[in-house]
């Protein structure tokens, strides 16, 4: 359906990647009963469709989604059937603003509601987010959402930074608590596939961060991927110390929002322009830079992105709004214009790589301060656990640093917790984020019933004006 633009990074393959794309994937296909790469290979050509054809194929599942959530989920039978609203009146995306934005509130609140009648239950995966503005949330993703149409988004996303499918890289993360549930056979096997090198961000201080560059230096990575904080956290190290910098190939940075001075820190450091990622654990990649690094392009073929105002409505180009998100293909648990508490902006301009993808601007909530121990550990937000704070039934939280070695966690329960649970819930929380902050930091757990956000009407996660422990 199209040919890629003249200007777009070309692809190159190595014997390992061309064994990974054409035989070891695949196979790791058909034992998982997935199928990431086929979908690879069509968002491959997708990509370089016109916007007419984009616009087609948006209606079309949109058109299937509507059809089989108001036959299946009772949550928007009865919101359409309120609103006189029929399965045929939604069939283009600008049809949607029919429908509410759905919120984390409304989504906690009709969990069983939200879940199709009649879909396979074994098919659903469970998920928690932390909230990139302090708001858990338990959900289900189904099966072929996630582990097809996500991978396969986050594969190409990987790809214009010009990482194929078997490319070494470092992948910078937080490691698995003491006494997880052990990691299954197929994600084992993936990871050695993969060739991922693990860095571990949950214990990064002066003391670690030497090991940590010398790591990344003798993996002579593709790429360097993360946390766009713990990453920025290496480079400052980096900078600071003099300590020579790696060669890395490219850096990729996602999770939370990348700041400018965070982008020039790690232009200056490894001396490559990053590419920043936008993703959520709801909905995998939802938008990407090109090698044009002109804004972000949205994975338009599987998601419809919308950023309206405070009443539902498109803004304009250029001015920034709610971010809302409709995956077009999640069946089991469909989330229909989903509110992320992000912001962004549709830029309104095309992308000199080609490709009629929309661009969004650089996305404002999620939050890429540094949190500093007495031990001198810094800490990316993201490593804190708030994704275990959801099913503790904790529905919106703040994490507070008043000083280096002590920290104040204000916690508001859901409404259904027994006050036995809610008494419990202090200890709780204090345990989960104490095994990432160490034995140095006092923590402070303290329910509330509601949480104010700042005056601009942020409602922020982390507050902290600490400074890093000086040795």
């Amino acid at each position: 359906m199209g040919k890629p633009h003249s200007g777009a990074a070309a692809p190159t393959m190595g014997l390992y990647t061309s064994l990974t794309r054409h035989v070891l994937a695949p196979a790791y296909d058909r034992l998982r009963g997935t199928s990431t790469m086929r979908c690879l290979a069509q968002l491959e050509e997708s990509q370089w469709w016109s916007y007419e054809q984009l616009e087609e194929i948006q209606s079309r599942r949109l058109q299937h989604l509507i059809r089989h959530a108001h036959a299946n989920v009772p949550y928007y039978r009865r919101l359409m059937d309120e609103r006189g609203i029929r399965p045929g009146d939604i069939a283009t995306p600008s049809d949607l603003r029919k429908l509410p934005p759905l919120t984390k509130e409304l989504i906690r609140a009709n969990s069983t509601e939200l879940l199709a009648d009649g879909y396979p239950r074994e098919k659903l995966l469970e998920g928690h987010t932390g909230g990139s503005s302090g708001t858990p949330l338990c959900f289900h993703s189904s099966r072929e959402g996630r582990m097809t149409h996500g991978l396969a988004r986050s594969l190409r996303a990987m790809e214009w930074a010009g990482v194929q499918p078997g490319d070494r890289t470092i992948h910078v993360t937080k490691r698995r608590f003491p006494g997880a549930e052990p990691e299954g056979f197929l994600p084992r096997l993936s990871r050695m596939m993969s060739r991922d090198v693990f860095v571990d961000c949950m214990s990064f201080s002066e003391e670690t961060l030497p090991a940590v560059i010398e790591k990344i230096a003798k993996s002579h990575p593709r790429a360097l991927r993360g946390y766009a904080s713990a990453i920025s956290i290496i480079a400052d190290f980096i900078r600071e110390s003099g300590t020579q910098a790696p060669e890395v190939g490219e850096v990729v940075v996602g999770g939370e929002q990348l700041f400018d001075e965070q982008r020039a820190l790690l232009r200056q450091v490894f001396g490559t322009e990053p590419f920043s990622r936008y993703s959520s654990f709801e909905n995998f990649d939802i938008a990407m830079e090109c090698e044009a690094h002109a804004g972000m392009h949205v994975n338009a073929e599987d998601l419809l992105v919308e950023i309206v105002d405070e009443s539902g409505m498109p803004v304009s180009d250029g001015y920034r709004g709610r971010l809302l998100v409709t995956n077009l293909h999640e069946c089991g648990m469909p989330l229909i214009r989903y509110d992320t508490d992000d912001e962004s902006s549709f830029t309104g301009h095309g992308c000199t790589c080609g490709r009629h993808l929309p661009l969004i601007e650089g996305v404002v909530g999620k939050t890429g301060n540094t949190i500093y121990t007495p031990s001198g550990k810094r800490l990316s937000p993201l490593t804190l656990g708030s994704s275990n704070l959801a099913p503790m039934g904790i529905g919106r939280f703040q994490f507070v640093q008043e000083t280096l070695d002590h920290v104040v966690v204000r916690i508001v329960p859901v409404s259904s917790l027994a006050p036995n649970e809610v008494a419990a819930l202090p200890a709780r929380v204090a345990a989960n984020f104490g095994r990432v902050l160490g034995a140095d930091v006092r923590i402070d757990v303290v329910v509330v019933d509601h949480i104010e956000p700042t005056p601009a009407g942020k409602h922020l996660f982390l507050i902290s004006e600490v400074a890093p422990a000086r040795k």
